[in-house]
């Protein structure tokens, strides 16, 4: 009997999830929004790299380390969007310096919006923003097509037309598009509502304070992450031999960047076992 009403609180636990009070955000630094049940699950393990391992950016890191600590503390801080070529690392900068940041301050957790999610986010809003933590939304890999009006939710989040003024929000999002929306608009005579469109398009980006690039690495730098997860990961191999068949790999994918050495690596480690 015990064990069946325990299936029926599960149950009703989550259909109706209670909503988070301080103690709930306690039990990690990292969560990810369901936005169905406006529910926040957390996440014990989050995939990414020590920031020792991120190479080529070391500016960059410092950027949003320094954005991050000031929000902490309760300064005036940034929204932040990282954008440029896949697989250069912009999700584990964001991941990897927020995590950091959590382990000296138990007040910062971060909050994982599915893109599809944007235009829900309200309802999250009203649920944290009373209570006593510092929440950055993370939002991956988001762009938007040109039909889709849901860039609009996050234009006004970022104005703070859904957030109310709380003042313990921030967002930071990656992207592959530098403006996030595409540059093309409906074909349309009247130039002067064309350019409003286009205009409409791009400004979402400028409400980002800090907004950072990156572009497909040289292969100088290709090398250097390279060797550093090669170093990390403890192979016994020379540089002379890491270096050719990491290049015979990168012409193989056909593309230079931290992703495509993490995925080198791994497949050297597996060959070497």
């Amino acid at each position: 009997m015990e064990e069946y009403l325990k299936r029926i609180a599960d149950s009703l636990e989550r259909a109706f999830p209670l909503e988070p009070d301080i103690s709930f955000f306690e039990k990690s630094a990292a969560f990810i929004w369901e936005a169905d049940q406006n529910h926040c699950t957390e996440v014990t393990d989050v995939q990414t790299v020590d920031i020792s391992l991120l190479k080529g950016m070391d500016k960059e890191i410092e950027q949003v380390r320094l954005n991050t600590k000031a929000f902490i503390d309760g300064k005036l801080a940034n929204n932040v969007l990282v954008w440029g070529a896949r697989g250069m690392g912009k999700s584990t900068l964001i991941k990897s310096v927020v995590l950091a940041a959590c382990s000296m301050s138990n007040s910062l957790k971060i909050i994982e919006v599915a893109r599809d999610d944007i235009g829900q986010a309200d309802k999250l809003i009203k649920t944290i923003k009373n209570i006593n933590k510092k929440f950055i939304i993370f939002c991956d890999d988001i762009s938007f097509d040109d039909n889709e009006t849901s860039y609009k939710s996050l234009k006004s989040l970022l104005d703070g037309g859904l957030i109310g003024g709380a003042q313990n929000v921030l967002i930071y999002a990656t992207s592959n598009r530098r403006h996030l929306l595409s540059r093309k608009t409906s074909n349309n005579s009247d130039f002067m509502r064309w350019e409003e469109e286009l205009d409409e398009r791009l400004s979402i980006s400028d409400r980002f304070g800090i907004s950072i690039g990156f572009y497909e690495c040289d292969q100088n730098l290709y090398l250097e992450i390279v060797r550093s997860y090669a170093n990390s990961f403890g192979l016994n191999i020379t540089t002379k031999e890491l270096d050719k068949k990491a290049i015979e790999w990168q012409v193989q994918r056909g593309s230079r960047s931290g992703r495509v050495a993490r995925q080198f690596i791994i497949s050297l480690l597996n060959s070497h076992t």
